[in-house]
């Protein structure tokens, strides 16, 4: 069975970041990172991770040919994205044109929007779409198969209960249904008179 501490530490929110730096990042930056954000009790900061050198960069479009240091940052206290940035900045003694900030949710929110950037070397204009004719979901095939579940259901007219049950009983209701039908087809109308007869043009 688990302890109380245990289930604490489990239950311990924790907030992540991504910290990008362009260019590298002299010195030991790990330590300056956790220790500029200290009050928001970091509990990890990762080595920094260098990308290749590119000639522009999709965070840092305003730099050319520069590489990119990523640092991955946990606490455990909350705080915002631009309150990361500026203290890294600060501490690192880095501009802030240098340095960008990503909780978990933006990082996705970017990598979703961003996923298609890189060119496959794929002409699209002029490109011939593939070719598909969508029978299972319209034309002959899909009507047949429409018409052919409607046949095999059955729709009967369901009877209900109601508080006039007692009033007028089943039976009752079903002889005056009866009655009124074959009145109906004697020509009389359904509250029971006879049909009115029309007179006859020129009599007198």
């Amino acid at each position: 069975m688990k302890s109380f501490k245990q289930y604490l530490s489990e239950s311990t929110k924790v907030y992540e970041f991504k910290v990008k730096i362009a260019g590298d990042c002299p010195g030991d930056c790990s330590s300056k990172i956790k220790a500029a954000l200290a009050q928001f009790h970091v509990a990890s900061v990762s080595s920094g991770k260098s990308t290749p050198i590119q000639e522009r960069q999709a965070e840092f479009p305003e730099h050319k040919n520069v590489n990119m240091t990523i640092f991955d940052v946990t606490a455990h206290y909350p705080a915002t994205s631009k309150q990361v940035r500026d203290m890294v900045s600060e501490r690192l003694g880095i501009s802030l044109n240098n340095v960008k900030v990503k909780n978990q949710f933006e990082e996705l929110e970017y990598e979703i929007n961003h996923e298609h950037d890189e060119k496959s070397g794929k002409a699209l204009l002029g490109t011939d779409y593939e070719q598909t004719n969508h029978q299972d979901v319209v034309g002959d095939k899909r009507k047949m198969s429409f018409l052919a579940s409607i046949s095999k259901e059955k729709h009967e007219g369901k009877e209900y209960s109601g508080v006039n049950d007692e009033l007028f009983p089943k039976a009752a209701k079903v002889k005056a249904q009866a009655e009124m039908a074959t009145e109906t087809k004697a020509g009389k109308s359904v509250v029971g008179s006879s049909k009115v007869k029309l007179p006859t043009v020129g009599a007198k």
